[in-house]
């Protein structure tokens, strides 16, 4: 809908959006869409969350909206991973994870709109089978933050993922029975803020590939927690930071 100071985007009685320019304005309806879909999908669970492909295992990145995970997705495909998404992972009954590999959205200069950028031209490889999971992240940017990570029980890894899952509050049922056969392979569960993504990258890189050989994690007490999100979010746009 077009308004005096650009366009406005609506869905039903609730709007998504003002004073968008035409690529702001496609932004928001395509962030909308897909939320529907994540919401209404019915062959799998769609969990918030920037996904690679390492050593043959899925390594995910649940978080919210500006939490980073497209930044840390392209750090993380420059260090040798595999593209699987950096929006969604999709989870089948047998809590596998697959690709939803759509073209990386990055802020541009400036932190204006987002444009999208092909995966080939940040020299990474996109994944194109399903894969079991392997190792869960939880993290977000934070100016000055260091990377610390603390290994996290498999209920913790569960909740964290459940606090991004989208349809977790209308099927919970079917949403926990497949977090849970997800998270009954995964070999690894971390949580720590993170400053810049090239040195997050390459240290993730090493606990995943390392995690089934019995590397050892260095724990760090109780560094600050990354905020958790209310399951089922309602809609929004994407966004992300370094």
């Amino acid at each position: 809908m077009h308004a005096a100071d650009g366009l406005r985007v609506d869905a039903g009685d609730e709007t998504l959006g003002r004073g968008l320019s035409h690529a702001g304005a496609m932004d928001v309806l395509e962030s909308d869409l897909q939320l529907f879909v994540a919401q209404h999908a019915r062959a799998f669970v769609f969990v918030h969350a920037g996904v690679v492909g390492v050593g043959g295992r899925a390594l995910v990145i649940p978080g919210t909206s500006g939490a980073g995970k497209t930044t840390l997705v392209s750090a993380l495909l420059r260090a040798g991973a595999i593209y699987y998404s950096d929006e969604y992972a999709l989870l089948d009954a047998r809590g596998r994870v697959h690709p939803y590999a759509r073209a990386l959205s990055v802020r541009a200069a400036g932190g204006g709109s987002k444009v999208r950028v092909p995966v080939d031209r940040t020299r990474g490889r996109t994944g194109r089978t399903p894969l079991p999971l392997g190792a869960v992240v939880l993290t977000e940017y934070c100016k000055g933050g260091r990377w610390k990570p603390v290994r996290m029980t498999r209920g913790e890894v569960v909740l964290g993922l459940l606090s991004h899952t989208v349809p977790a509050r209308e099927r919970p049922r079917e949403v926990m029975a497949t977090l849970a056969r997800a998270v009954g392979g995964a070999t690894l569960g971390v949580r720590s803020v993170r400053g810049a993504a090239g040195g997050v990258a390459r240290a993730l890189l090493t606990l995943a590939g390392g995690g089934r050989s019995g590397a050892r994690l260095p724990l760090h007490g109780h560094p600050a927690r990354v905020r958790p999100a209310a399951p089922a979010p309602g809609r929004r746009g994407s966004g992300s930071r370094r």
